[in-house]
């Protein structure tokens, strides 16, 4: 693992020391407050400044409706059979807040709930000469609240989610075609009442959905803890550097930002891209983005995030993957097909974007968004492994 090896053991112990004196950091809370002031701390003597960007947002709002859209479903199918018109308002409206707000990660029913204040925080190298570019490597410091049916059914959540997601929009179907019907004179026919009882049959799954979002906040290890332990080993690196004469990027500006309320929604990724904007158009920018670190052979790239329409940089992809292959790494180049990261609002922005992990995207292990997602399934090889990624990327970014 060549010059991050060394680091491994300081990344680890940095988030065991997360674990067991912060703890769970929920959106926008004391908690992640805490885990900032520490990032600060950890990142200062590489830095010369950090700084603390305050914003607003809702973060209860990304999935605190679930059980409004649970109740909306039952209520809706009760209507199905005495107001069809009604329940096809009522379907639409659900169906279309689950695709803005989850789906397109749009802030479509913010406006309904209670605000809070996040924190960004961020760190800037300057490089050895003059600036010329400028490489954000970015992890998000607050954790997940658990998601019980992840938890409850492990493997079986995903067909879970598909028919709690299908749900919705039979009966969507089932009721606009019941008041086409009805407004043209037809009568009832044995199909509408088919269609019924198939919207029934989604009930038991629809249920569990009430509870997937509760208060519950989890460890978040190596999501994503582990993520931000490699910004600290970054710093570090490139301190000891300055220090014994290593590698240092000579044109290249260096800003670690330890984002806020990414679990919401990646509300903090969306504001700090947006207020940057035209600063990072005046140079070429690139931003490398950290999340789910902790097994190396899971080493993957992704190139779309497919929910929110958010394509990553061509050429990022294809350096990390060259910086894996110089390294050994096997690395896979895939598509996020559900979910996304802090990447996905700053590509959408139009800045140069790549998101990275080490985490088995094949399949719902059982640590992601669950209480298990503790420092016991973060291996400091995949730590190693990531720090050494990046500082392959920036090193040829900057001689680039």
């Amino acid at each position: 693992m060549g010059e991050a090896e060394r680091y491994a053991e300081y990344m680890h112990k940095l988030v065991d020391r997360v674990m067991r004196e912060i703890g769970p950091r929920e959106s926008c809370s004391e908690e992640e407050r805490r885990l900032g002031r520490l990032f600060a701390e950890e990142v200062g003597e590489a830095c010369s400044e950090v700084r603390v960007e305050e914003f607003t947002c809702s973060p209860k709002a990304f999935l605190g409706f679930f059980p409004f859209l649970v109740a909306g479903y039952l209520a809706a199918l009760v209507l199905y059979y005495v107001l069809p018109p009604i329940s096809l308002i009522i379907t639409s409206v659900c169906v279309g807040i689950l695709f803005f707000e989850v789906v397109r990660y749009r802030e479509f029913i913010d406006f309904l709930f209670p605000r809070r204040k996040g924190e960004n925080v961020i760190g800037v190298i300057p490089p050895e000469g003059e600036r010329r570019k400028r490489l954000i490597i970015s992890a998000h410091l607050d954790s997940a609240y658990e998601f019980k049916v992840w938890y409850w059914l492990k493997g079986l959540a995903v067909p879970a989610m598909v028919l709690a997601f299908t749900g919705p929009l039979v009966l969507l179907a089932a009721s606009l075609a019941r008041t086409v019907a009805g407004s043209t004179g037809m009568p009832d026919s044995t199909a509408f009442r088919v269609l019924g009882y198939i919207c029934i049959a989604f009930v038991p799954v629809v249920l569990p959905f009430a509870v997937f979002h509760t208060r519950d906040v989890v460890p978040g290890a190596m999501d994503d803890m582990a993520g931000v332990s490699v910004l600290c080993g970054l710093a570090r690196y490139l301190r000891e550097a300055r220090e014994r004469g290593g590698f240092r990027p000579r044109q290249t500006e260096v800003l670690l930002v330890a984002m806020s309320a990414e679990e919401a929604g990646l509300r903090g990724a969306k504001r700090y891209a947006a207020r940057h904007r035209r600063e990072f158009m005046s140079i070429p920018t690139y931003a490398v983005f950290l999340d789910g670190i902790y097994d190396e052979k899971y080493l993957t790239a992704f190139k779309r995030e497919l929910w929110c329409g958010a394509t990553m940089d061509p050429y990022l992809v294809d350096l990390a993957r060259e910086a894996a292959r110089d390294n050994g790494y096997p690395m896979k180049v895939t598509v996020m097909l559900v979910g996304a990261t802090d990447g996905s609002a700053f590509a959408r922005a139009g800045i140069p974007s790549i998101s990275i992990c080490c985490q088995d995207t094949s399949r719902l292990v059982p640590h992601y968004h669950t209480r298990l997602d503790t420092i016991e399934n973060v291996r400091p090889e995949s730590l190693a492994t990531t720090l050494q990624l990046v500082i392959d990327m920036l090193r040829k970014i900057d001689g680039g």
